[in-house]
């Protein structure tokens, strides 16, 4: 590579908090400000030069990508995942313990002054987190690269991105549904749309155990529509809730509730949904912690034979610890 473009590409690599906005941009299609195009316009002669000459000596899509994905998946808030959990890194050959009062089992005792009574004693459990690892393997063709220049690497790198967001996300919400098997913190509903009664205990169930944040449903976006159309529940809408809803299609809150929704036309790269179908869930507060562990790694050789680069995106480990399934609950749909 041109040792001027090699400085260039380096260059790059260390703009903080840039990386992945502009991959975004230039897959979406989206407008550049002057200093994201002649970030873009660098990154474009690198991709043509390395589906030209089939080499990238320094591994500088590797690092692009590294850069990209650790920007967004560990750098950048999470509205979702940070309202339900105190997020944090360890190393990658860390781990650690945590301990939770399950319940407050101490005893109040009527005596005399100055006696004793009996012992009573906080009931705690020692919770390990669990830990999952994601990875990725694909090709990007030289061809694409000479065609369609950076945006053939954009591309591929956005994507990675999501496809490892929704997976974790995903995969959290699963371990969640699974937790709540039963009790007053299942609300079976026999239809496939909300009702109002189990809408209402839902709001009674989040309101009680919240932690003093404002609790918040998350479902598919079609049962947030579908809210709006619960018998009995326009009575209670004020005007300015009706214009949203003529407006967005969406109810916002419910009995002081945030409802949130998720569009059932992002999936995984499997056709998977994001979030189980027929459930809607309620979040309290905090339910736990979520930790990403280490930093992933990105290895790449260029197969000239096969005319791409084969790449690899490893060691994106990510660890939960729940120790408030109390504070959430679920309506589940026939």
């Amino acid at each position: 590579m041109k040792p001027m473009l090699n400085t260039e590409i380096a260059e790059v690599m260390q703009t903080p908090g840039k990386v992945y906005d502009i991959a975004e941009k230039v897959q979406y299609n989206l407008a550049l400000n002057n200093e994201e195009k002649e970030v873009a316009e660098v990154m474009d002669a690198f991709a043509h030069h390395v589906g030209e000459t089939g080499s990238d000596p320094e591994k500088q899509i590797a690092s692009f990508i590294t850069k990209t994905v650790t920007d967004e998946l560990y750098n950048a808030p999470d509205e979702l995942l940070d309202s339900m959990f105190d997020r944090g890194t360890v190393g990658e050959f860390d781990d650690y313990q945590a301990q939770r009062t399950v319940k407050n089992t101490l005893v109040a005792h009527e005596a005399a002054k100055g006696g004793n009574v009996p012992h009573s004693y906080l009931h705690l459990e020692t919770l390990t987190p669990r830990w999952t690892n994601l990875q990725i393997e694909t090709d990007l063709s030289y061809t694409d690269m000479r065609r369609n220049g950076f945006k053939a690497i954009a591309n591929l790198t956005t994507f990675m991105s999501e496809a490892l967001k929704n997976k974790m996300f995903a995969h959290i919400l699963g371990q969640v549904d699974a937790a709540i098997a039963g009790g007053e913190q299942k609300i079976d509903v026999a239809g496939t749309a909300p009702t109002m009664e189990a809408m209402d205990k839902l709001a009674l169930y989040l309101n009680e155990y919240s932690d003093g944040s404002t609790p918040f449903t998350v479902s598919l976006m079609k049962y947030c529509a579908q809210l709006r159309r619960m018998t009995g529940y326009a009575q209670y809408l004020s005007d300015s809730m009706k214009d949203d809803f003529n407006r967005y299609g969406l109810v916002k809150t419910y009995d002081g509730i945030a409802i949130t929704g998720i569009s059932s036309a992002k999936k995984l790269g499997d056709g998977s949904l994001l979030i189980p179908d027929k459930k809607i869930f309620g979040i309290a507060g905090k339910i736990g912690n979520l930790d990403m562990k280490g930093e992933i790694h990105t290895y790449q050789d260029e197969d000239n034979n096969n005319e791409r680069v084969h790449l690899m995106v490893k060691d994106f480990t990510y660890g939960t610890a729940i120790s408030h399934i109390e504070r959430v609950a679920k309506i589940t749909l026939q």
